[in-house]
């Protein structure tokens, strides 16, 4: 059978690297063909972290890193591509997520911005790109996230076993999988505000296994007051970003407290945050006793996950155990989408997030030049 391969590309929004997966689409097979990951150089990063909290965008500053970051992704796929042993001349497409700078699915004027230009990607690599995912979703009136859940429900779902799969990145999602209805939905943050008040007490971009948290003391009147934010009452769809749930939506809290708190205890609190507005959307789906696999960053957070495998009453397992690398299951994701788009697939996500009508996920960028 022809080569059809595909080139995912995906950012956490934690800025800290790209994701690259090249997979050979065999009828309804997906074959692994490689996957890596590189270093969003230091500058950029703190570009990017610095945009995605700003109340108001310079455009031109926003051109300018939406450009830089394409031609990282590019320098980037150059490598990967050399390093599999692939030639760019026998890869499809390439489905890029883009890295998230805004996401803003309730505002007056819906939208969610995503940069790491694809028209850039595909005038320079000769390579027809997918980009901007969301943008149709949101036009027909969705959140344009989170859009994983279809991926999860192609490759995961089991008539033997009811299936969740969860999502730790800088903010947390699940897909429930099932034949009559998927559902999927951001449940609040993942690593995003551990990250953030990470770097903002000088202890580097993120909590190595969770082990300042677990220094520290989880503060109940925090806990309670942050718990008490309107997102975590309303019901799916429904997502969010860290554009939200970011170092001011923290301070506020921090304030209403109104007393001196020691950083690691404000550390263990949020942690405590992301396990519980994980465990009491489950608990509010009834679904704590299904099958439930872990994928993102927030597998490598030991703490976390102790803290959530005790209010779920047993041990957390990751999407390894049902055969893809939980560090990469994104990236192979629009690996995917890019080939369902080429495709014309359509997809129907009114249970996940709220659009009306099929849609199609990704907009074509072919070479110009």
């Amino acid at each position: 059978m022809e080569d059809n391969i595909f080139i995912g590309l995906m950012t956490g929004t934690s800025a800290d690297s790209l994701d690259c997966a090249a997979i050979n689409c065999k009828g309804e097979e997906i074959e692994i063909l490689g996957l890596r990951n590189f270093d969003i150089p230091k500058h950029l990063k703190k570009e990017i972290l610095e945009l995605s909290i700003r109340s108001e965008i310079n455009e031109s500053s926003l051109s300018l890193l939406d450009r830089e970051l394409g031609e990282f992704f590019c320098d980037s796929i150059n490598a990967f591509l050399t390093l599999i042993s692939i030639d760019a001349s026998r890869v499809e497409a390439i489905g890029s997520h883009g890295q998230t700078i805004k996401h803003e699915p309730k505002s007056r004027n819906p939208f969610s911005l995503q940069i790491g230009d694809p028209q850039l990607v595909s005038d320079n690599l000769g390579i027809t790109t997918i980009g901007h995912f969301r943008n149709d979703d949101i036009a027909a009136g969705g959140q344009g996230a989170p859009l994983s859940p279809v991926f999860h429900n192609e490759v995961f779902n089991n008539h033997k076993e009811n299936r969740i799969i969860i999502n730790i990145g800088g903010i947390t999602n699940i897909s429930l999988l099932g034949d009559d209805k998927l559902i999927g939905f951001d449940t609040g943050p993942g690593n995003c505000l551990m990250d953030s008040w990470n770097r903002k007490n000088g202890k580097g971009d993120y909590d190595q296994d969770g082990k300042w948290a677990k220094s520290g003391n989880v503060i109940q009147s925090l806990l309670d007051n942050m718990m008490n934010d309107n997102y975590f009452l309303l019901d799916y769809p429904k997502s969010t970003g860290p554009d939200y749930f970011s170092l001011t939506w923290l301070e506020m809290h921090l304030k209403n407290i109104n007393k001196e708190l020691e950083p690691k205890d404000v550390q263990a609190t949020l942690a405590e945050m992301t396990a519980q507005s994980l465990l009491n959307s489950l608990s509010k789906l009834n679904v704590i006793e299904d099958e439930i696999y872990f994928c993102g960053g927030g597998v490598h957070n030991k703490y976390l996950l102790e803290r959530i495998s005790r209010g779920l009453n047993k041990k957390c397992k990751t999407t390894q155990e049902i055969g893809v690398d939980p560090d990469y299951l994104e990236a192979i994701c629009f690996a995917w989408l890019a080939k369902k788009r080429l495709d014309e697939v359509k997809f129907d996500l009114e249970d996940i997030t709220g659009s009306k009508g099929a849609v199609y996920l990704g907009r074509i960028f072919s070479p110009s030049i």
